[in-house]
């Protein structure tokens, strides 16, 4: 018998047709469990190799054994007289036969439900003619999954005035957050597509450097009263247009909303198939009627895209915020946005007054009254949760919620990571920043907060790589400047540090503030350190709670590694009575300023307050709670320890927190000079030096 009918006697061809065939189920099984479970891609491409692995052992498993009455034996263990392959032949048809029906039954179901031939519009650009069906322009398209994607390029504008050009890049950004709300595209975000504002790149060029399979362009002209709006969506593949048409109406927000619900459609209709009801629900719902309202949110959005983490952007942007619901009091969105800002006022502790807290409430209830479903209110109820309550755990899961309501959003993304990094799980939070990226690749806000957690890790040989191609690709991120020489400064490169330092405009973002008050200790300037608060960056950032007494104790420290202990003992008492003059407005304040607290008393050798305001602190944020702030907290106190002489304890919490997933720097600890009264001791020096110290 010839090889060849010898693997057809055993069924060989049959086991590999059926491997096939059941393996590409698996794979739709995959992508559809994939994208209902939020999975990360990897998992497809692991099912993928396991397949692909497992398919020459299969082959070769048919060969070597057969499947008899008493079970599988070894084929050469088989009689030929006794063997039942043809009977197993037949089982294996028909297995092959079902699931083949199988198949049938997904393509009819995909070609059904998940796509739907495109819609040429009746109307086009007044400049063509209706496209004809023709061969090389279809009247009908339906796009395969993997094309199921689109960038906007930033609207040109028309009439050339700077107002009309703000009004211009609102429109576009309007546009992208309904877009962002629609499942299964992939949208490319604003700033990946603001680069090519004015390009002269080819419509290929950009779909190339964007991977995407189609492109919408277009311009804007306000003139008076009236609005001109053409707009036309591109198949990169094919070089047609899929769908074009001009609009021109009179000026109202009814009409804008229109037209962008219009355009919406179009682009769902080509690129994946027609709307689902709540999908149509969504875009005919108005957020306003009140065009400067409108206006004015749209301002307000634009200051809070800034790319660095300031107070500035949010005290600009409330002006605009509060604008758009005085004008309109029942636009929800402008509501939803005020709720971060309020809460970013008493996070960041430039206003942690009573009436903050007030209008943060009363900002959520209005959003939740008039828009209750929409995602914006569910991530405002996130940021409450976060910033207001500090209740962590609600807010991941409230942002999560939001996060599937507008999976396009890469700014709610941003939120589910940085609501994790509360927790343990900081490679998952780590995990959400990267799908903030994929989303955005182009957000400016996730490569700086990405290289503080990396920081706080003390991963600087995973962050450093980063840092250098992000300060390239992000040239406009003070913040990544920054942390990039925090990073060299953690890896024991003081002086390179200052050099990155000295090119950093001065700003009032955190980063900026830690980072300058940092250098000259370590730099062993005294003098520059005390004069650093003098900064007007860094002394408007004293005055925030959370902050409060810093100042007074590092110029105590100041003076007191200079050899100034009356000036220290001076700064230190002040310190002491700023904080306790000024109850703390909320939990985290409190357990900052409390370890602010200790670390004077600590300093002024008065132990019993010390332990006392301490306990204070690691009580207000437990790391079960917090794990971020309740981490730092714990250091302090085993700096607090310390200094009051209690070093075994001190130790003790040393080495746990050089373990811990937000640890000591041990570069940090071997280099400051606040911890030079510890340098006696052998057992501290062997715990902290750096493997590559001198």
């Amino acid at each position: 018998m010839s090889f060849f009918a010898e693997l057809k006697r055993r069924n060989v061809f049959r086991v590999g047709i059926a491997y096939v065939v059941a393996a590409w189920l698996l794979l739709q099984l995959t992508e559809v469990l994939t994208e209902l479970l939020e999975l990360s891609t990897e998992v497809g491409k692991l099912v993928i190799v396991l397949l692909v692995i497992g398919f020459v052992p299969v082959l070769i498993f048919a060969w070597a054994f057969e499947l008899t009455p008493e079970g599988l034996k070894r084929e050469h263990e088989v009689d030929r007289t006794q063997s039942i392959t043809r009977q197993t032949g037949r089982k294996l048809d028909f297995t092959i036969i079902g699931m083949l029906a199988l198949v049938a039954a997904y393509f009819i179901w995909e070609s059904r439900f998940m796509h739907r031939p495109v819609q040429q519009s009746a109307a086009v650009a007044p400049t063509e003619a209706p496209a004809e069906p023709t061969a090389d322009r279809p009247q009908s398209a339906t796009p395969a999954p993997r094309q199921r994607s689109i960038a906007v390029l930033p609207f040109a504008n028309r009439s050339r005035l700077e107002d009309d050009q703000f009004f211009t890049d609102g429109i576009h950004d309007d546009l992208l957050t309904q877009l962002a709300k629609i499942n299964d595209i992939k949208v490319v975000s604003r700033t990946s597509v603001m680069k090519y504002k004015g390009t002269e790149k080819t419509i290929p060029e950009i779909a190339r450097e964007l991977s995407v399979a189609t492109i919408l362009e277009g311009g804007i002209q306000r003139a008076g009263q009236r609005i001109r709006i053409n707009a036309q969506l591109i198949d990169v593949a094919g070089d047609k247009h899929l769908w074009a048409e001009t609009f021109d109406r009179e000026m109202t927000v009814e009409n804008i909303f229109e037209i962008q619900s219009e355009i919406t459609r179009q682009i769902v209709q080509a690129v994946r198939g027609e709307l689902t009801e709540e999908e149509r629900l969504n875009l005919a719902r108005l957020p306003t009627t009140n065009l400067e309202a409108y206006e004015a949110y749209l301002r307000a959005l634009s200051l809070t895209s800034a790319p660095d983490y300031s107070q500035d952007i949010y005290i600009n942007a409330e002006l605009w915020a509060r604008r758009a619901v005085e004008l309109d009091p029942a636009f929800a969105q402008a509501w939803s946005m005020l709720v971060k800002i309020h809460g970013q006022a008493v996070w960041i502790g430039y206003d942690t007054s009573p009436e903050r807290f007030r209008l943060a409430a009363e900002a959520l209830e209005k959003a939740r009254r008039l828009g209750p479903e929409l995602p914006e209110t569910i991530a405002a109820a996130g940021d409450y949760a976060y910033r207001i309550e500090e209740d962590f755990s609600r807010a991941l899961t409230l942002y999560r919620q939001a996060l599937r309501a507008m999976p396009g959003d890469a700014g709610i993304a941003f939120s589910v990571a940085v609501a994790q990094r509360r927790t343990r799980d900081l490679e998952g939070a780590l995990a959400s920043f990267e799908r903030a990226l994929e989303i955005d690749p182009n957000f400016s806000r996730v490569p700086p907060t990405i290289l503080e957690t990396l920081v706080f890790m003390d991963a600087v040989d995973r962050a450093g790589p980063l840092a250098d191609e992000w300060v390239l690709r992000f040239p406009d991120s003070q913040d990544i400047r920054v942390w990039r020489a925090q990073i060299l400064l953690q890896s024991g490169q003081v002086d390179q540090a200052r050099a990155q330092w000295r090119d950093i405009p001065p700003s009032r973002s955190g980063a900026y503030w830690g980072l300058t008050v940092q250098l000259p200790f370590f730099e062993r300037d005294y003098a520059a350190a005390r004069a650093t608060w003098e900064r007007p960056e860094i002394a408007a950032l004293a005055e925030n709670r959370g902050n409060l007494g810093w100042r007074e104790v590092y110029r105590g420290w100041a003076h007191r590694l200079a050899g100034e202990p009356a000036a220290a003992e001076a700064e230190l008492r002040r310190a002491v009575e700023i904080i306790t003059s000024a109850p703390a407005p909320n939990r985290l304040a409190a357990a900052y300023e409390a370890m602010t607290l200790a670390l004077a008393h600590a300093l002024l050798g008065q132990e019993g307050p010390a332990i006392a305001a301490a306990e204070r602190g690691l009580q207000q944020i437990p790391r079960a709670d917090n794990e971020m702030a309740g981490t730092f907290n714990a250091q302090s106190h085993a700096q607090v320890l310390a200094i009051l002489g209690r070093r075994d304890e001190a130790l003790a919490l040393i080495e746990q927190f050089l373990e811990t997933p937000y640890r000591f720097s041990r570069w940090l600890l071997f280099l400051d000079p606040r911890w030079d009264f510890f340098r006696d001791d052998p057992r501290f020096n062997d715990l902290i030096r750096p493997e590559d110290a001198p």
